[in-house]
């Protein structure tokens, strides 16, 4: 099996500042990382005009800033043009610190397997066939995460084929389609050429059946398949980042796991080692 690349996103340690995820990355051997930006689309609390700073420090170390994780979310509803507006920021400010994408939502909550979510999948079209061709201009790819209504590879397939633009790609997070019954060898098939990245958590089914939400768990220690996953993605010839969200900041159930970030990101460490030996 080859090398595959191993990232984290700064959900891992969201107070942290810029030297300290630096700092972090480096010690852990980590090929990239994925800045969650802020309720102010800022990374570590720094806005566009800290832009080239931050790109320095991390081309200087040879640590990728894969993508900004931003809050923008497209359910087609509510006021759009300020989404687009924030939207269109983030692009910029990946253009700006060299980072290949933006993360954003799409689609509507749907906590259990039956709910209809509240979104307009026509509007939802629209607004990622705007934004894909004003990231497409600053050379910046939008990644639409498997999340909610779209946790599923065959859902974002069909998004995909619906918008047409070349650089709309996915964030496969294979615990999202697994919650949502897609096996993960239909994901990685459906998806194909549209896989850009890699979410990485464990957890274990909740005590309710139809239920979307599984219990995060420490790391190795609920029912992920990671040995199956990694097999999965090297026979597609996986070439992007593994990237861990840990979700502390709104995961009541993963407080007390490991005392800090650091510990955190060995115990992803050693979760990868045990399951590529196992593949």
């Amino acid at each position: 099996m080859k090398a595959m690349k191993r990232a984290f996103s700064t959900l891992t340690c969201i107070d942290a500042d810029l030297e300290t995820v630096l700092a972090l990355a480096k010690k852990h051997g980590m090929a990239g990382v994925e800045f969650r930006l802020d309720n102010a689309q800022h990374i570590c609390g720094l806005d566009i005009t800290h832009a080239e700073e931050i790109r320095r420090m991390f081309a200087d170390a040879g640590i990728a800033i894969v993508d900004l994780a931003t809050g923008v979310n497209i359910t087609g509803l509510g006021d759009l043009a300020a989404e687009m507006d924030k939207a269109r920021g983030c692009a910029d400010y990946a253009q700006a610190v060299g980072a290949r994408g933006i993360r954003v939502f799409v689609g509507g909550h749907q906590g259990h397997i039956g709910d209809v979510p509240k979104e307009d999948k026509y509007a939802i079209v629209r607004f990622l066939r705007d934004l894909c061709a004003y990231a497409a201009d600053r050379r910046v790819e939008v990644w639409a995460e498997t999340h909610s209504s779209h946790s599923t590879a065959a859902s974002m397939r069909a998004l995909c084929d619906a918008v047409q633009a070349d650089n709309l790609r996915i964030i496969w997070d294979v615990l999202h389609s697994i919650e949502f019954r897609e096996a993960p060898a239909d994901s990685v098939a459906i998806l194909g050429d549209l896989l850009a990245h890699i979410h990485l958590k464990d957890a274990r089914p909740s005590d309710d059946a139809e239920a979307t939400q599984y219990i995060h768990t420490a790391l190795g220690a609920g029912t992920f398949p990671l040995a199956e996953v990694l097999s999965l993605l090297d026979a597609a010839d996986y070439d992007g980042c593994l990237s861990l969200e840990w979700e502390l900041p709104w995961r009541r159930e993963l407080q007390g796991c490991y005392a800090d970030a650091d510990e955190t990101l060995a115990a992803y460490n050693a979760w990868l080692d045990r399951a590529l030996a196992r593949v």
